[in-house]
């Protein structure tokens, strides 16, 4: 019998992998970067390869981008009901309406950087600031619209979790990442759950690194009195959502803002 992470670990985990700036979107744009990363890497794992070509106009470039959207769909999408969509843009806090994550990642990351790596003589890394994860285009991969992971992604990777305000930000992010999985009911503690679920979701490589990253960080993590549940159960439905910067807003097109505004005064008059 299949048993579950709890909402209350998940909701502890989540809140700890928050900014630790309160300004600026910094925050925002390394989370992308690092859901891009483990949605690539879980099509890697699906796939059994080291280099995914994601041409457009072919057939398994085609099949490629479907799978890169949907395990970046499971990733980010905590929540949809009632035509809401709830999903995670920024590590810490989930976002109700705006784009739907799979036409999100395919407007952002399967156009932007990887048509314009697709057209370059020189290789080509992604991101750019704070440091690369992948390598992109026909000089680094070998192929047009391949991608692959950069040569120094093990410390990159490390280096992209640095805003966030945690301590155990590797165990706090397997947390969320294995929310929804089914944990064997003979798994001893937490630990060995998440490594189990880890190597079952991504490649050799990753899920190695990621779990020597974890084994540092036990000594610092605090858990729950219950970690599992015997029932899954969604946590974005009990978070508590911290206030909400205004420079969210101003990240927003003026579609993105008419339809927060209006989702907000739906609730107010469901209240009334």
């Amino acid at each position: 019998m299949a048993k579950y992470l709890s909402q209350e670990l998940v909701c502890k985990s989540f809140e700890r992998l928050s900014s630790r700036n309160k300004t600026g979107k910094t925050h925002m744009e390394r989370t992308s970067a690092l859901m891009y990363f483990l949605s690539v890497d879980a099509a890697f794992k699906h796939f059994d390869v080291s280099i995914l070509d994601l041409n457009p106009d072919s057939f398994d470039g085609k099949n490629n981008r479907k799978q890169v959207e949907l395990e970046f769909t499971k990733l980010v999408l905590v929540g949809n009901s009632h035509g809401v969509v709830k999903q995670v843009t920024e590590l810490g806090r989930i976002e109700e309406a705006g784009t739907h994550p799979e036409k999100r990642i395919s407007s952002n990351f399967l156009t932007v950087p990887l048509k314009k790596a697709s057209n370059q003589t020189t290789p080509f890394n992604y991101p750019s600031r704070p440091c690369p994860l992948f390598k992109m285009g026909l000089a680094s991969t070998g192929t047009q619209w391949g991608v692959s992971f950069h040569d120094n992604w093990m410390p990159n990777f490390l280096a992209i979790l640095t805003t966030i305000k945690g301590s155990t930000p590797s165990l706090d992010l397997a947390v969320f990442v294995c929310r929804d999985c089914g944990i064997d009911d003979v798994a001893a503690d937490i630990f060995s759950a998440l490594e189990e679920q880890l190597k079952k979701k991504f490649t050799k490589n990753l899920a190695d690194f990621w779990i020597q990253r974890m084994e540092k960080e036990k000594v610092m993590y605090r858990g729950v009195d219950v970690p599992f549940s015997d029932h899954h159960a969604p946590f974005a439905s009990i978070y508590k959502q911290p206030p909400t910067p205004v420079k969210q807003y101003e990240q927003m097109n003026k579609s993105e803002l008419i339809a927060r505004i209006h989702h907000l005064e739906l609730k107010l008059a469901t209240k009334d």
